[in-house]
């Protein structure tokens, strides 16, 4: 065959257009991951599927206490969150009957505000309220699973500049003369300021 220049361009021109084929081949087999493979497999077994979009925390809601320990009176006492208003506030205690038998209430309940370290502040507890409706000291049977209540109520003021204001941490209850102390978290802290003075209302049964 007789091989004319013009007929070496033709076949250069046509092997050059080949390589340029296989090599733009090659780059876009480079780029795709073999299927089953890797995260870019669709239906391998190794397939990594998407985490779901966390949600976000809903905010402003109330977080649920927890609930206070039945004592070997049978007998379990926490704080409600007080409810505050021109300097005045006011917290409900609950008394729940966990046990199996009746518990007798009668009148006030002994109280002291206590420190971190659950030592008493120096606070004078006033039995009786003008603050809050009080009806009285009477006598009350707490069945199991019932409840009885009674209000303490404060104001968070600050008189005197040299005086350590009042933040308890935790209130003494002695729900009646001759039982036990239980010893209650408070529920936000009981802040007197310099007033130095608590008031309680007698226990009652609670409002339906």
């Amino acid at each position: 065959m007789n091989i004319t220049k013009r007929t070496r361009i033709r076949l250069i021109g046509a092997a050059g257009a080949a390589l340029g084929t296989l090599g733009l081949g090659a780059c876009g087999s480079a780029a795709v991951p073999a299927a089953g493979h890797g995260s870019g497999s669709a239906t391998g077994p190794g397939t990594a599927t998407p985490a779901p979009p966390t949600m976000p925390a809903v905010q402003g809601l109330p977080s649920s206490p927890t609930p206070p320990p039945c004592t070997p009176e049978g007998i379990a006492v926490s704080m409600n969150e007080p409810d505050s208003a021109m300097g005045l506030r006011a917290a409900q205690i609950e008394l729940s009957n966990c046990g199996r038998r009746p518990y007798l209430l009668n009148g006030y309940p002994a109280l002291r505000v206590l420190d971190e370290r659950r030592q008493p502040f120096d606070v004078t507890t006033v039995r009786g309220t003008k603050e809050v409706k009080d009806a009285g000291p009477k006598p009350l049977t707490i069945r199991p699973g019932r409840k009885a209540v009674f209000v303490i109520v404060w104001r968070n003021r600050v008189t005197d500049a040299n005086t350590v204001a009042v933040a308890g941490k935790y209130l003494e209850v002695r729900p009646a003369p001759g039982r036990p102390v239980v010893i209650v978290p408070a529920n936000g802290p009981i802040d007197l300021g310099t007033t130095g003075r608590l008031e309680g209302t007698a226990w009652r049964l609670p409002t339906p």
